[in-house]
């Protein structure tokens, strides 16, 4: 399944093009609570994967390298986004090696997370986001974290990535370009949470490529546990594919998450 083969992480990434730039975030916690709710098949596989490697660079993207113990490890990476936050790489690692990314925000509407520019994708398409996550204080509201973000002609995006709130870690879809009966917003709650300690992560999305809800599936995996299988409710248009790993969506008070241990994948189908 998608989320087994996105379970080896590594930091980094295998790009050439890699410069730093100043983006505008964008993002809402607005979601609605749920329950996890299962597809019809849940047991169904997604499809299998093509091994990566460097020759197909031009529609699938990998972290594979080592960049959070580089000097510039930044400069790895598409961009970054801080609006009232910082980002910076010291210590602990959730692995090996000596750093980890460290995103931290100051205010109610603030944003600290890099971003990696992967494939161009159709509406049916396949990807993966794995990584580790800590807090260092659980949030007031709503924190949001690493996702899966595609970007579409218009500059509208769908988010599917996980947020952390008081209750615990929660998967997170919407679309700003959805709305009404054609879409819903959702947040289903994966699993606990507690400061200061990592919880590794990985979300896999297939898309259907349908105008009628489900448009797909999502399955999540929290620290190797059990698989757990959701519809995807927002429609995912066509656009760029980037992974965003940091805070995307600031609690009202500064908060800080670590990230660590990065994998991204996204491929048309």
């Amino acid at each position: 399944m998608l989320a087994s083969l996105a379970g080896g992480c590594a930091t980094g990434s295998t790009a050439t093009e890699t410069a730093t730039a100043t983006e505008t975030a964008t993002g809402s916690d607005d979601v609605g609570s749920g329950p996890v709710v299962a597809l019809s098949d849940p047991s169904a596989p997604l499809p299998k994967l093509p091994e990566l490697g460097r020759s197909e660079a031009m529609d699938v993207e990998a972290f594979t390298g080592p960049n959070h113990e580089e000097p510039a490890p930044a400069k790895r990476w598409t961009g970054t986004v801080t609006m009232a936050g910082i980002v910076d790489f010291p210590g602990p690692s959730s692995s090996l090696g000596a750093h980890a990314l460290r995103a931290s925000t100051l205010a109610a509407g603030g944003a600290a997370y890099l971003t990696r520019h992967g494939a161009a994708v159709g509406s049916q398409w396949v990807g993966a986001l794995a990584f580790s996550l800590r807090v260092d204080a659980l949030p007031m509201t709503v924190l949001g974290g690493p996702e899966i973000a595609i970007v579409d002609a218009e500059g509208a995006t769908t988010h599917v990535g996980f947020s952390v709130r008081p209750e615990g870690l929660a998967l997170h879809q919407f679309s700003e370009s959805c709305g009404g009966s054609t879409c819903t917003l959702r947040s289903d709650l994966v699993s606990d949470v507690k400061p200061g300690e990592w919880r590794h992560l990985v979300v896999a999305v297939e898309t259907y490529g349908t105008t009628t809800s489900p448009y797909g599936r999502i399955e999540v995996t929290v620290d190797d546990g059990g698989l757990i299988v959701l519809p995807l409710t927002v429609m995912p248009h066509a656009g760029l594919a980037e992974a965003r790993a940091g805070i995307t969506v600031a609690d009202v008070a500064p908060a800080t998450a670590r990230i660590d241990d990065v994998t991204f994948y996204a491929h048309s189908l």
